[in-house]
């Protein structure tokens, strides 16, 4: 369960554990040699002593120490481990305050210290129940008899208090506990007796043990053995409670409790409904998927880039062990795309499970969790049948996923070309077989955000997605179009995520595939088929625009649908904005009876084409800017209208400095009467506008409100309303910011 939720901290805490290891190892090695050395001193009066100290072999000491700081170091970064990867994990299901401020495991020696640390946002993002748990187990706690949370609670201290000690200086020692000394005297000498003494550490010479022979002569031989425990030990403060109160429990303690965070921060996270965020890759940032190819590492000549900007598809490959990366040629030059390997599985039992897992994670991750349903299961006469391995739902759109994971170590290439072929033919059935249970009558799923919803599915237009994912797929095995009334589509898991992270939009995903309607000719080329069609959208003439919003001063923005850079690529900050706009509209739902309906609005939302969100998202994070400067007494405002056909849902966004009940009834005019105004040149009662209010807030808790209005059919405004509503939104009024056509 750890390695499966938390990786990088299963990852920290195997370190911690091999190295504790090492250190046993190294520790025995030198005991079995001639670390401790003894001795037995004998007076003339008969009182003698048994004493012993350390012959440390040259950088022995040191390295202990550094393996001990080591073993610590790892300790720690899986305790931080666990607070950034929940954080990271949730990230899909609730927004990240405060990205900036970085996430650790707080502990403090006092409460005031814990709350100052939680004020730093060192948590935030995680569970409730997981700070409940980490304050429940601070040092600081009285003890409440609960054996277990004591021992956390000491485990934490002692990790505070090594590395306290660590970066003072200190280095590893050695503990002696004298428990049997025993001392033989040749005649006529007698043993009188013979008392250990206390136990001590052997930074310097130690007496371990006393001795009082009586009848002792010059030449008596006497022979000692010491009858000592010698153990590792740290720090001049350690005192043992008792014999078995020794460093290396403590230790092992302290790697049980961490342990115990880790399976605790798992469990607690597994009962928590919905997706993650995909694991990422590792040795790939997230800006190096885009890059000009004559900035590029592998040093293109000139020759080469002319070549291929002049090519008839302007499109080269080249695959390496690790990532595809396609060379593209774009009116701005020729730039690198790299396409990665698939995104690590997590730890499963089953690699099966796993596929559906990371295939559900990435469509959330990249797209919005809300419209990806994960599999369920109906009862069917005695059995149970599960729904697909997983469906995306958009609208009116959907796609029914089929996931086929190879299992075991694959063989020839030609085996493992038959066994793709025949899952494909295996999942195509599956998918249509799921396609007509669809079609019969409607489902309940839950979203990946962990709501239960109605899907309306028999009026849900489906294509088909069949995922192989496999350790090293073959390379050019052939797909053939599957028969059945369902388009198929299939790809590698690779190309999946490469969509998603392509575009970032479910909705733009969900139309690519019902646009591209059936397979690549060779398996793996999804990534190249995408640039060709989105090189025949950037040559593609823009539609006209509607003589309506020229009227309204609209201004028309031609973007292809397809966009060659990645989404985001141009102003990561931006395109970003729009994400965290959806994310508050979707987390802003309180409960079942608003999750339903508001399933529309978040896809009519998510239809704003890739294209143009970099534009509005520039456009609102300079308008909450300007806004929040608005001189006292005014109410600023800044707008922008998109529209993306005459059949399409109108989208406003709205800025305003302040949010009160008249702002609201002024937000409310501005978007009837745009909806209004659209009845000009169509038909408003199959028409729907909508409209989002960002207004700052000051407090501190988020950085603003968000309000949103979605309008339908005929407002019916009357002539007295109308004409308020003109005059106060068409009027040439200071800081209103003017539509814009789409």
């Amino acid at each position: 369960m750890i390695r499966e939720n938390y990786p990088r901290a299963h990852g920290h805490l195997q370190k911690a554990q091999q190295t504790k290891a090492a250190m046993a190892s190294l520790w025995g090695t030198l005991l079995d040699g001639d670390l401790v050395e003894e001795s037995v001193v004998t007076h003339p009066d008969g009182s003698g002593m048994i004493s012993a100290w350390l012959a440390w072999p040259a950088g022995r000491q040191e390295e202990l120490t550094e393996l001990f700081r080591d073993c610590l170091r790892e300790l720690w970064a899986c305790l931080d481990a666990l607070v950034e990867e929940s954080v990271e994990a949730f990230s899909v299901l609730q927004r990240v305050r405060r990205p900036a401020h970085s996430r650790f495991f707080p502990v403090a020696d006092s409460p005031e210290g814990f709350q100052a640390l939680l004020a730093e946002s060192c948590m935030d993002g995680t569970l409730r129940s997981h700070v409940a748990m980490v304050q429940d187990c601070q040092p600081f706690q009285s003890t409440d008899s609960n054996e277990i949370i004591d021992r956390l609670r000491t485990s934490l201290s002692y990790l505070v208090e090594w590395e306290v000690a660590l970066a003072s200086g200190a280095l590893m020692g050695a503990w002696a506990t004298p428990v049997e000394p025993q001392v033989h005297a040749a005649a006529p000498a007698v043993v009188q007796r013979v008392e250990a003494e206390p136990p001590g550490d052997l930074d310097e010479e130690r007496v371990l043990a006393r001795y009082q022979l009586s009848s002792f002569q010059h030449g008596c031989a006497v022979e000692a053995q010491a009858g000592t425990y010698i153990d590792l030990c740290f720090a001049e403060e350690f005192t043992p409670t008792d014999i078995e109160d020794t460093f290396d429990r403590r230790l092992t303690q302290v790697v049980e409790a961490v342990t115990r965070f880790a399976v605790s921060f798992a469990w607690l996270s597994s009962k928590v409904p919905g997706s993650r965020r995909v694991l990422p890759p590792s040795g790939l940032g997230e800006r190096d998927t885009w890059v000009e190819a004559a900035r590029s590492s592998r040093c293109w000549s000139p020759e080469e880039l002319s070549a291929l900007a002049s090519s008839d598809i302007g499109l080269g490959r080249v695959e390496d062990a690790d990532r595809l990366t396609l060379m593209v040629s774009t009116a701005g030059g020729v730039y690198e795309r790299v396409v990665p390997n698939a995104t690590p599985l997590r730890g499963h039992e089953r690699r099966g499970l796993a596929a559906e897992v990371a295939v559900q994670d990435a469509a959330a991750t990249w797209g919005l969790p809300d419209f990806v349903m994960v599999p369920s299961v109906e009862r069917k006469g005695r059995g149970v049948r599960e729904i697909s391995d997983g469906l995306l739902v958009v609208g009116d759109r959907g796609v029914v996923v089929q996931i086929k994971a190879r299992e075991g170590e694959p063989g020839t290439r030609e085996k493992e070309s038959s066994w793709v072929l025949k899952q494909l033919a295996a999942a195509a059935k599956q998918i249509h077989g799921t396609v007509r249970r669809l079609k019969m009558h409607s489902v309940q799923m839950t979203t990946g955000r962990g709501r239960s919803v109605h899907i309306d599915s028999p009026s849900v237009d489906w294509v088909g997605v069949t995922i192989i994912e496999h350790p090293a797929p073959p390379s050019d095995v052939p797909v053939t179009p599957q028969p059945g009334v369902t388009p198929v589509i299939a790809l590698l898991r690779r190309d999946w995520e490469f969509l998603f992270d392509q575009l970032r939009s479910t909705h733009a995903v969900v139309a690519y595939l019902h646009r591209i309607g059936g397979s690549a000719p060779v398996l793996g080329d999804e990534p190249e088929r995408y640039y060709e069609l989105a090189a025949a959208d950037a040559a593609a003439a823009p539609g006209p625009v509607d003589p309506v919003w020229k009227r309204r001063g609209g201004q028309p923005y031609s973007v292809p649908l397809l966009p060659a850079a990645p989404a985001g690529s141009d102003d990561n900050e931006a395109h970003a904005m729009v994400r965290i706009m959806l994310e508050d509209v979707a987390t802003s739902l309180t409960g079942p009876d608003q999750w339903e309906p508001w399933q529309a609005v978040l896809a009519s939302l998510d239809s704003l084409p890739v294209g143009y969100r970099t534009n509005l998202g520039r456009f609102l994070l300079d308008a909450l800017s300007a806004v929040a400067t608005a001189e006292a007494g005014t109410t600023a405002w800044r707008m922008r209208t998109f529209i993306a056909g005459p059949e399409k849902d109108q989208l406003g966004f709205v800025i305003c400095s302040a949010l009160a009940d008249h702002t609201r009834a002024a937000f409310s005019a501005w978007l009837q009467l745009r909806h209004h105004e659209r009845g000009e040149g169509a038909d408003l009662s199959s028409l729907t506008s909508l409209g989002v209010l960002l207004t700052p807030r000051m407090d501190g808790y988020r950085e603003w409100d968000t309000t949103v209005q979605v309008i339908s059919g005929n407002p019916e405004l009357s002539e007295a309303d109308l004409r308020v509503y003109q005059n106060l939104w068409n009027a040439n009024h200071g800081g209103v910011g003017s539509g814009s056509k789409a």
